[in-house]
């Protein structure tokens, strides 16, 4: 019975262990089948996330192949070569050809921050603040100042975009632009590839991003190139200077080429790049005009548009501060003049300025629409007799200024004279 006893005390432990064996492995069935549908859940959520971000970035795609710039009409003067190459991933890269009044055209690329929707939903917000804020301005700094408020206002913290403006008089072939800390463009000319150096911070990020305007005269068959910083890990160099550099050899070494083959042949350079890239060259065809004319309506405000056309032009020629400033006052003096004298403030009548400028002097005239006036008849105001006189101190004001000044026999028109530093020391030497 002892034995019996034992055996029976045995065999329940048997039991026991295997009915506790028997509970772990239930346990870990139940385990391994919740494990199994958080997987199949965890999947599931992936696959979703996954088909979500296929459709963002098609979405991305066909928003930037919308907003590729695309001309109405041929500009005068002007050729483009245009092309972009897809990266792996969608980014915020674009470019844009704006046409401005009085024969000045706008040449833009920028590089949105990030990837994705998101980069080219601010790439398009970009696109049409720089659109909007050009529409009646051709001062590049103006421009990009207000567009930086503008994506301020608009964007959230952290997403911002690099851009270079360039504004091009496409008569007198005078360039002008600003740079937010994008790659430095070129001017292709005779073998030569000259960087677009200027300081600016990014579009969006700050308060006063300090854009420094800048500009270049251009000659007949000069070539813009742009382009966006995917385009340099196509070139070697331990940073993004150095890799500009190993461009602009390239460039200078395959100047010959076409404006059209010189792009496509940079297109190719990289076959499935990380990033997109962005390409955008401009060729000047036709020689600088040697005069240019604007016309505007009888508006005191309407004296900044004839400034921006006019007073970069010398600073290009090299005429300096100084200069520059004796010519701004005694143009908005002339300006002034004709739109409240000579056209006595009336909107429907036009002033017109003409400019011409060569190697020794600028030349200015202004014409209204009025009824002119003699110029003898009005008064000296350095003489004693007038110091309180009310009139004559704007055409002392533009003598003492400039170098000559002389009116039409009607006394519509008045013409000022600026010689250029190095001729006004000639003539005092």
């Amino acid at each position: 019975m002892r034995e019996l006893a034992e055996q029976l005390a045995g065999s329940r432990q048997q039991v026991e262990a295997l009915e506790l064996e028997l509970e772990q492995l239930r346990g870990s069935v139940s385990l391994a089948s919740s494990n199994e549908v958080e997987l199949r859940s965890l999947a599931e959520q992936v696959e979703r996330q996954n088909m979500l971000l296929e459709r963002d970035e098609q979405v991305a795609r066909e928003l930037q192949r919308n907003l590729r710039p695309v001309l109405e009409e041929d500009v005068p003067g002007l050729t483009f070569a245009l092309d972009t190459t897809p990266g792996i991933h969608v980014g915020g890269d674009f470019f844009d050809i704006i046409s401005l009044s009085d024969n000045f055209i706008a040449f833009l690329i920028a590089d949105v921050s990030g990837y994705g929707l998101p980069a080219a939903v601010i790439m398009a917000t970009g696109r049409l603040a720089f659109r909007t804020y050009a529409a009646n301005e051709i001062n590049p700094r103006v421009i990009m100042d207000n567009v930086n408020r503008a994506m301020l206002r608009s964007t959230l913290a952290g997403h911002y975009l690099t851009a270079f403006l360039g504004v091009l008089d496409t008569e007198l072939l005078t360039l002008q632009y600003v740079n937010a800390s994008h790659c430095t463009p070129f001017v292709i000319r005779e073998g030569e590839a000259i960087p677009l150096d200027t300081e600016g911070l990014f579009v969006g990020m700050f308060e006063d991003p300090q854009y420094e305007p800048r500009g270049i005269q251009l000659e007949q068959y000069d070539r813009i190139f742009l382009y966006t910083d995917g385009l340099l890990k196509g070139f070697e160099g331990r940073d993004r200077n150095e890799q500009a550099q190993r461009l602009g050899d390239y460039l200078r070494e395959n100047s010959a080429l076409s404006l059209k083959e010189l792009v496509a042949r940079l297109s190719t350079r990289l076959e499935k790049p990380d990033d997109d890239v962005a390409l955008l060259g401009v060729e000047t065809l036709v020689e600088k005009a040697q005069r240019k004319v604007i016309t505007i309506s009888s508006i005191p405000s309407e004296v900044t548009r004839i400034e921006d056309a006019i007073l970069p032009v010398l600073s290009n020629k090299g005429y300096g501060e100084r200069y520059i400033f004796a010519c701004k006052l005694a143009l908005e003096e002339a300006v002034i003049n004709a739109i409240k004298h000579g056209n006595e403030l009336d909107d429907t009548k036009r002033v017109t300025v003409s400019f011409s400028i060569d190697d020794d002097r600028a030349a200015i005239s202004v014409g209204d629409e009025g009824k002119g006036f003699d110029p003898g008849d009005v008064p000296d105001p350095t003489l004693d007799e007038n110091l309180i006189a009310t009139s004559g101190r704007g055409i002392a004001l533009m003598r003492a200024y400039m170098d000559e000044v002389r009116f039409n026999d009607s006394g519509t028109e008045i013409t000022m004279i600026k010689y250029a530093p190095w001729a006004a020391m000639k003539k005092h030497t």
